[in-house]
C-alpha cells in the first residue's frame, strides 16, 4: 500500500493518486524531491502491482484509517499530504482520521478535486467524459487512465465519497486549482476554505484536469516550499496566483 523513498528527512510528502491511474502519477518525484523530505507513495487496490486486488469492496472510512495507522507509524515529525482528484479526496479523509485517531496535524495540499459534502454525481463523469477532458483542455494525456479501472474508481467515488463527514480539521491546507480544468472549476475549490480552522491558500496553475502529468513543476515548487517551512501556528489565509 505505501512505498517509501527514504533520505534521512524528518518530513515527508506522503501523494494520492487519481481516479483509473496509480502511484506511478508521481514517478520521479522521489528524485526531484530526495534533497528536502522523504516520499511515501500511496497505492490503492485494482492497480499497477496491486492490479488483483479489487477496490470495490473498500469501505472509505476504513481506507482512512488504516492509511492514516501506516503513515503515524513511519519515523516523521512533520507529514504533508497530497492528493491529486480521486487522491485529493483520499488525502483529507486520512487527515481527518489522522487528527482523529492520534491527534495529529499534517499539512494538506489538495489537487483538481471540489470540497465534500458529496453526492452520488461526484463520479457522474463516463470514463470518456474524464479521458476527454484531459485531452482538451491540454491537462494531460488520456493515457493516463486505464478505462476499466477508471469506470471502477468512479463507481467507487460515487459510493463511497458521500460517506465523508466535512468537517473543519486544524491542518495547514493548501489547494491547487488549473485554470483550464473542465472537471473542478478553481471556484469550487475555494470551498475547502471553511474546512480548515488554520492556514489556507489556493494556488491556481496553468493546464487542465491531469496538469501534474503534463506539468509538474509547480507542485513540486509547492511543496518545496512547504518543506523549508515549519506549519503555521495561526489562521492566516491568503491566494497565490501563479501562470
Amino acid at each position: 500500500m505505501l512505498s517509501r523513498y527514504a533520505h534521512g528527512h524528518r518530513s515527508a510528502l506522503v501523494c494520492f493518486h487519481h481516479a483509473g491511474g496509480g502511484s506511478s502519477a508521481f514517478r520521479g518525484w522521489a528524485g526531484e524531491l530526495a534533497p528536502h523530505l522523504d516520499v511515501v507513495l500511496v497505492q490503492l487496490k485494482g492497480r499497477e502491482d496491486r492490479a488483483a486486488e479489487p477496490l470495490t469492496d473498500v469501505i472509505l472510512g476504513d481506507l482512512a484509517v488504516e492509511i492514516a495507522q501506516r503513515i503515524c507509524a513511519l519515523p516523521y515529525d512533520d507529514i504533508v499530504l497530497l492528493g491529486h482528484s480521486m487522491g485529493a479526496t483520499v488525502a483529507w479523509a486520512v487527515a481527518d482520521a489522522i487528527w482523529a485517531v492520534y491527534r495529529r496535524r499534517v499539512r494538506v495540499v489538495l489537487s483538481a478535486q471540489a470540497p465534500p459534502p458529496y453526492t452520488s454525481r461526484i463520479g457522474a463523469w463516463s470514463p470518456r467524459e474524464v479521458r476527454g477532458a484531459a485531452t482538451v483542455d491540454g491537462g494531460g494525456a488520456a493515457d493516463a487512465f486505464h478505462a476499466d479501472l477508471l469506470a471502477a474508481d468512479l463507481a467507487w467515488m460515487s459510493r463511497e465519497f458521500p460517506t465523508l463527514v466535512p468537517r473543519s480539521l486544524p491542518v495547514d491546507l493548501y489547494c491547487v486549482s488549473a485554470d483550464q480544468d473542465h472537471l473542478v472549476a478553481p471556484d469550487a475549490m475555494a470551498g475547502w476554505a471553511s474546512l480548515t480552522t488554520r492556514h489556507f491558500s489556493q494556488l491556481t496553475v496553468s493546464g487542465g484536469h491531469m496538469y501534474l502529468l503534463a506539468d509538474p513543476a509547480p507542485l513540486l515548487g509547492l511543496v518545496t516550499e512547504l518543506a523549508a517551512q515549519s506549519p503555521t501556528d495561526g489562521t492566516d489565509r491568503g491566494a497565490i496566483v501563479v501562470h
